[in-house]
């Protein structure tokens, strides 16, 4: 799930691994930065401004003295537009996420905590606007400042070749330090982003369709109510960018029918 996990988007560091794009071309040094940030943003979203649609399944899990308990699924819908800018293209978009029941698929209203015994009510995921820049070296930076006790790192390493595959990963390491009562939050997550390398490498190519797979690691979410109690959380899926709204997880239809029943109304506006 990407901007539930992602709240806190700020700065980040740059990874440091050499760069595969060039494998097959022939490129100044100096395009180098250029050349890479174009073929992750053709896999991520488009280099001519249009909406991109990417899509998340996944599972969440407890881990509490090395047991892990499965706990819920997630499925999540993000809507983006890129726009060329100076060294970098800014991004915007927003996510809409639905936790699930693991047997059945469809979107929970409410848990029996395993831990605590208690069933309590579940929140969906109604992510803001979100305005973001990525840089030529592959940091993303958010046009929001963050409050003083918000840490983020948000970068992306590679690519990588891989026979036919070319790929990126995408990490987001954030800490959020104790505030007002309120516990630290730690949340790290890595996101692999594979594309068919001849098609990327296409010079007309504006967008090309990504398979994903993300894993991650973060602090008891808020709402489970688990306070102080010892451990956290595990979760991994898969999804893809550059699909169509039609090919959305059906539990995601489903339940922005019935909940959000405007909110695919008017998207080219709503990123503008």
């Amino acid at each position: 799930m990407r901007l539930g996990r992602r709240r806190f988007l700020g700065l980040g560091l740059a990874g440091s691994l050499p760069f595969a794009v060039s494998v097959g071309r022939a490129e100044d040094a100096s395009d180098v930065n250029q050349t890479r940030l174009d073929d992750f943003i053709k896999m991520r979203g488009a280099l001519d401004n249009r909406l991109v649609i990417g899509c998340v399944n996944g599972q969440y899990n407890g881990l509490v003295d090395g047991k892990i308990t499965p706990l819920f699924g997630v499925v999540s819908a993000v809507f983006s537009r890129y726009k060329a800018q100076t060294d970098g293209y800014g991004v915007v978009e927003f996510e809409q996420a639905y936790y699930t029941d693991l047997e059945t698929g469809r979107v929970l209203k409410w848990l029996k905590n395993p831990y605590t015994s208690e069933t309590i009510a579940v929140p969906t995921y109604d992510g803001p606007i979100d305005r973001q820049r990525v840089s030529k070296n592959l940091q993303f930076q958010g046009a929001a400042a963050l409050p003083p006790n918000v840490h983020v790192q948000h970068f992306v390493e590679g690519p990588r070749a891989d026979g036919e595959d070319l790929s990126f990963v995408e990490r987001v390491v954030v800490s959020v330090a104790a505030a007002s009562g309120k516990p630290a939050f730690l949340y790290s997550d890595r996101t692999s982003l594979t594309a068919n390398r001849r098609d990327v490498l296409q010079a007309y190519a504006k967008s090309v369709g990504c398979k994903t797979h993300f894993d991650a690691s973060c602090s008891w979410r808020p709402w489970l109510g688990m306070g102080e109690r010892p451990g956290s959380m595990t979760a991994s899926g898969q999804g893809s960018f550059g699909v169509k709204l039609a090919d959305l997880p059906s539990a995601w239809l489903d339940a922005t029918a019935a909940l959000k029943p405007g909110l695919l109304e008017h998207l080219d506006s709503k990123l503008e």
